[in-house]
């Protein structure tokens, strides 16, 4: 299988993985003084989880 084709597969198999509806749920985060960029009026926050191991 070339890489494209691997990639497209992957891209589909993520996006048929996605539970009908799941694009109409909204989470509220606070994330009050924690590290951020971009403007405090931005459209969209985009919150990043991570455990350091």
């Amino acid at each position: 299988m070339r890489p494209l084709q691997r990639t497209i597969l992957i891209a589909l198999l993520l996006v048929l993985s996605v539970p009908a509806g799941a694009a109409d749920k909204r989470v509220t985060v606070l994330i009050g003084d924690s590290p951020s960029m971009g403007p405090e009026n931005a459209p969209v926050t985009i919150i990043e989880f991570v455990d350091f191991q």
